[in-house]
């Protein structure tokens, strides 16, 4: 195993803390409900589902950052058992605890590590499975564009296409994708849709 934290502190966009304290959690026992919670309170006491849905969304953005970033920009594959959370009032922030890493991974080891941790994220959530898979996919597909990291297009293409995300974006010809499932934010108060929502106008309410 080596030191990651070489290719941690490159990382620019939700970089991790690198000096953790007691306030964070190891990821896999952040309080998912709490946080859902707090989400919706941010969005004027949103439908607990639109909070649900935040929590996969908002964890899997920032876990491409300590997993994709560093293994496509570095050649680094973080140990996902370094990984801490903690959130602020539905504000989610990853550390790296005594950070471990490996420079001889493949792609595969990558999808593993990857896995490792969304899959049990999934579980833990009480909505679509489809859904929940569609908020990290779109995550995903965005990490070469939020990161400025062309490099990183063909990993996520492979990670893309594997169990899960796969079927779950439609790829536009500039590259753009579009969803195959809503990510319900526009239940939210004075929210509209998502720049690739799978409806073309906010669907009437109930």
């Amino acid at each position: 195993m080596t030191d990651p934290t070489r290719a941690l502190r490159r990382i620019l966009v939700w970089e991790p803390d690198l000096e953790p304290d007691e306030r964070y959690v190891p990821l896999v026992d952040l309080d998912l409900a709490d946080l859902a919670r707090a989400v919706c309170r941010r969005l004027g006491d949103a439908p607990a589902r639109v909070g649900w849905s935040a929590v996969v969304m908002g964890v899997a953005s920032r876990f491409w950052s300590v997993s994709v970033v560093p293994y496509a920009a570095d050649g680094v594959l973080v140990d996902p058992g370094c990984l801490v959370a903690r959130h602020d009032d539905g504000a989610v922030t990853l550390g790296v605890h005594e950070p471990r890493g490996r420079t001889d991974a493949t792609d595969d080891d990558l999808d593993a590590a990857v896995r490792s941790v969304l899959e049990p994220l999934v579980d833990a959530v009480p909505l679509a499975p489809r859904l929940l898979w569609g908020n990290a996919a779109a995550s995903l597909h965005a990490v070469p564009r939020v990161h400025h990291l062309p490099r990183a297009r063909p990993v996520v293409d492979r990670l893309l296409a594997g169990p899960g995300f796969a079927g779950e974006l439609d790829v536009r010809p500039d590259g753009t994708a579009r969803r195959r499932t809503c990510c319900l934010f526009y239940l939210a108060s004075n929210a509209g849709l998502c720049g690739d929502c799978v409806f073309d106008v906010v669907p009437a309410r109930p």
